[in-house]
């Protein structure tokens, strides 16, 4: 029983070493509060956001996406209302330079990864994420990463919701937005996993991975394990 016990620990300890090691987060630089798409009801009808695939150190198994409230401090905590559709895929299309057409900057194996409702509360200083129906298996050798969100019954919260967003040379991402294909170099700063090895920030986060601290007591844990485990034998 022992065995199968520090079996179970170990295989535990390793899924948390590996959700750890594949955590990112893209936008760097000095981040400004941008509304589009998540605050503000007027960038319809579709968004899209590029990411250089420099960024990426290793092909990325993405399974949640997260995106910081740490500048707005001043409006409501709801998003926007609605039912959103995100989708992930590859693209030829460099950053600062997607086509005013967003079909033509979808890439083969576009995935429709996420669809429903944002979180109701986020508040100043947290981090809102979104749990993908479908993990995304990203491999940066093939291209630039690209997030498409549309949303139908799209209503405003009745607050000017900001989440961090970056503009300059070293951020590693640009946008599309409103109809009529505008374009800027500003993007939303975007978490890759960081609800996976980070704590807890809101409710629509069911089963987090523990904390550093609790992997450490974990981990004595598990050498007790261990030890008994040799004295029996």
């Amino acid at each position: 029983m022992l065995k199968k016990r520090l079996k179970i620990a170990l295989a535990l300890a390793v899924l948390g070493t590996t959700s750890s090691a594949n955590a990112l987060v893209i936008g760097a630089g000095s981040a400004t509060g941008n509304c589009f798409p998540f605050g503000c009801s007027y960038w319809t009808p579709t968004y899209q956001q590029v990411y250089d695939a420099s960024a990426f150190d290793a092909p990325l198994p993405i399974s949640t996406l997260s995106f910081y409230r740490s500048i707005d401090t001043w409006s409501g905590n709801a998003p926007n209302t609605g039912i959103y559709t995100f989708s992930l895929s590859t693209t030829t299309a460099a950053v600062d330079e997607l086509s005013a057409n967003a079909t033509a900057n979808l890439g083969g194996n576009v995935l429709t990864v996420f669809t429903g409702a944002l979180p109701t509360d986020v508040a100043p200083g947290s981090r809102m994420d979104i749990f993908l129906d479908n993990a995304f298996n990203y491999d940066p050798l093939f291209g630039n990463l690209l997030l498409s969100i549309n949303v139908t019954g799209l209503a405003s919260s009745g607050n000017t919701l900001s989440f961090d967003a970056v503009d300059n040379a070293s951020d590693g991402t640009s946008r599309l937005y409103m109809a009529g294909g505008l374009r800027d170099s500003t993007g939303l700063v975007t978490g890759f996993n960081e609800a996976l090895s980070q704590p807890v920030e809101h409710d629509q986060l069911a089963n987090p991975v523990p904390e550093p601290t609790s992997l450490a007591l974990f981990g004595l844990s598990l050498a007790g394990l261990f030890g008994a485990y040799r004295r029996r034998k």
